[in-house]
């Protein structure tokens, strides 16, 4: 059974993050190793001498500006790492919310988790909208999603 999607767009980005976290995680340390020129500088290679390894050494530092995830495009991927990490940490303070986070996500319905855990639906989507307040908190402050 699949799970409805939220209204709000940006809910929707950061549920998609948090269910590809591990691709978005590959993606990330694919571009970190892919192969590039040695040079840099201008195109031409003539605006100062050639280091390979300091080259090589900012490109391990920098943030990574844009990755492809299975076909779709994303922007700061690590920043949207460090939102999904976030939740999770938050989430792991109070058992019920951790559970529910873990189980979402993973796809499983709600009924389920209620009937697994014992709560009423009401809890699962009180828990559930805690949530995604606390998400969009955390995608505002690493401006990953703009907020109006």
């Amino acid at each position: 059974m699949q799970q409805r999607e939220s209204r709000d767009g940006n809910v929707r980005k950061i549920e998609w993050a948090i269910r590809n976290e591990k691709l978005i995680f590959e993606a990330v340390e694919e571009e970190r190793c892919a192969p590039r020129g040695h040079t840099g500088g201008s195109p031409t290679g003539h605006s100062y001498v050639s280091d390979p390894t300091a080259t090589q050494a900012i490109r391990q530092v920098e943030e990574v500006y844009r990755v492809d995830v299975g076909g779709r495009p994303l922007e700061w991927p690590e920043r949207w790492l460090t939102v999904v990490n976030a939740v999770r940490q938050w989430c792991g303070r109070d058992a019920i919310r951790a559970e529910i986070f873990k189980r979402r996500y993973s796809g499983e319905s709600y009924k389920s988790t209620c009937y697994d855990l014992h709560i009423a639906k009401p809890t699962y989507h009180f828990a559930l909208n805690e949530i995604r307040g606390f998400a969009l908190q955390a995608a505002a402050q690493a401006q990953v999603i703009q907020v109006f």
